[in-house]
């Protein structure tokens, strides 16, 4: 029996065969070897052929491994990825853009004409910009304070015109209340003139109880509103034979402030208050005016272009919305509506 019978040499590492499995890298060559070697010969006599394909450096026969599959999801997972933050940077800017449009919208209303007041969902409650040089080219704001003038066209903010040239002055006295909850956020303020002077406390005593009592109005029902009111008293005008306090009251409910105006005017020597009879005469030529001055002083106020003549009659004859005040520019006329007021100058009114 031939010893060698069964022994070769593989044909992939030139190691030792036997029964046609290699003893070194395993290879066996099955159905792929066709051949053996003659007696004495080395592996350069093998004569035979190879199954499998030969890509690159690597040979792969019958029982190499075969490689591994692409992984398909990974370039799913990249493509989800960045839609989502496309989307995500879409959204952002969508969101900057509502952002920026109620800015640009609010910065607009704010800055509408000062002769009225409105209310505003963000809860600002303003007159306007009087130092917009755009809005009035003619005012000089160096000062960045508003001094009314009978140069002035017409009234442009509600401010003090105190005088320290009279018989008397103006003094002011605070009031300061909040209910007994300390969680209870609702606050009252109230701001009054008190008039001191020649004639001691007892000439100015009933006069200043009636300017505290009507500017401090408010002051056992502020708890009603949602956060309180905030009550305000200016002095518009002061001089030897009058004066006149306009009250500015803002009422806190949740994100919203409704405005009021109110104003009250006295003689000096007597005490007596003015009616609005003596300061004007309510009728269908004063609406005609004041029409002509709102559209001049504040621009479009649409509750007051919806009106008709006779509706503004009574709006401005009505005792507890009408507004009528002096200042240094002119005689001030107006009134209060659901949400806002509007007031106007007659520069030719005088008492």
């Amino acid at each position: 029996m031939n010893e060698r019978e069964g022994y070769g040499f593989c044909p992939r590492c030139g190691a030792l065969m036997r029964d046609g499995v290699c003893r070194s890298c395993g290879y066996s060559a099955g159905a792929g070897w066709q051949g053996q070697l003659s007696g004495g010969q080395t592996g350069a006599a093998y004569q035979g052929q190879f199954y499998g394909n030969q890509t690159g450096a690597g040979w792969h026969g019958p029982n190499a491994a075969a490689p591994a599959p692409k992984k398909k999801g990974h370039g799913k997972l990249v493509a989800v990825v960045c839609a989502s933050v496309g989307i995500l940077f879409l959204l952002v800017i969508v969101i900057f853009m509502i952002y920026s449009i109620r800015k640009i919208v609010g910065e607009v209303q704010s800055g509408s004409g000062p002769g009225y007041g409105y209310d505003a969902d963000d809860g600002y409650f303003g007159y306007g910009n009087p130092y917009d040089d755009s809005l009035y080219p003619d005012y000089d704001d160096s000062d960045e304070y508003y001094e009314p003038s009978e140069k002035d066209d017409y009234y442009k903010e509600i401010t003090d015109a105190t005088s320290l040239e009279l018989d008397y002055q103006v003094i002011w006295g605070t009031l300061s209340l909040k209910p007994d909850d300390s969680d209870d956020d609702c606050t009252y303020d109230c701001v009054y003139p008190v008039l001191t002077g020649e004639g001691g406390e007892e000439k100015f005593a009933a006069m200043n109880q009636v300017i505290e009592d009507f500017v401090c109005k408010y002051k056992d029902s502020y708890q009603e509103h949602v956060s309180g009111v905030a009550s305000y008293g200016y002095v518009t005008l002061m001089d030897e034979e009058k004066i006149s306090v306009v009250v500015r009251h803002s009422f806190y409910d949740k994100k919203t402030t409704i405005p009021r105006v109110e104003a009250i005017s006295f003689w000096i020597e007597t005490g007596e208050m003015i009616s609005h009879e003596e300061m004007v005469q309510v009728d269908e030529e004063l609406a005609w005016q004041f029409r002509s001055r709102n559209s001049h002083q504040n621009g479009m106020v649409e509750f007051v272009d919806e009106l008709s003549d006779e509706e503004l009659v009574e709006y401005l004859k009505d005792e507890e919305e009408s507004v009528m005040f002096y200042s240094p520019v002119g005689l001030e006329i107006g009134f209060n509506y659901d949400g806002g007021w509007v007031t106007v100058t007659l520069k030719t009114s005088t008492l």
